[in-house]
């Protein structure tokens, strides 16, 4: 008498055949959490910087960086970014606030501010410049991504 080898439950191919399809379900799994942990914030390929004054709070100006990816998304500056306001014989420079860099105000009454922190996308130096009409000072911002060096002027109106 023969036997029915599906009357004894499932056969060596159905076992085969789900066999192999439990092997991509069980990489995707393992594949997604190590994706999840790479998705950080990008190093910044590019870099702005934006300058305002504000005569109404006593010429206090706002200057920022900003790093952002190819796509224009925020992104990681470089520690080791640094900023360096010069201001003309006559002119005083005082730092009001800063975020996302570390300034220190010089003998020279110059201000150098530098990232130290890996994590900062953007930083922002307020600071009061006073001095006569006509004179100004310089911000200079230093990064490792091309153009590396950018120099801005400003006069005192």
């Amino acid at each position: 008498m023969q036997e029915n080898p599906r009357a004894h439950g499932v056969s060596r191919r159905t076992v085969v055949k789900g066999a192999a399809w439990s092997v991509p379900v069980v990489a995707a799994a393992v594949a997604t959490p190590l994706a999840a942990a790479s998705t950080g914030t990008p190093a910044a390929t590019f870099w702005a910087t934006g300058a305002t004054v504000s005569v109404v709070s006593g010429n206090v100006t706002n200057f920022t960086v900003e790093g952002s990816d190819a796509d224009g998304n925020l992104a990681l500056l470089p520690a080791g970014t640094s900023v360096m306001i010069v201001p003309e014989p006559g002119v005083t420079l005082q730092v009001v606030n800063a975020t996302g860099i570390v300034t220190t105000t010089n003998p020279d009454g110059s201000i150098t501010a530098v990232i130290t922190g890996s994590d900062i996308t953007n930083i922002r130096i307020q600071f009061r410049p006073t001095g006569p009409s006509g004179s100004g000072y310089s911000i200079t911002t230093n990064i490792d991504i091309d153009p590396f060096t950018e120099t801005i002027d400003v006069k005192l109106r």
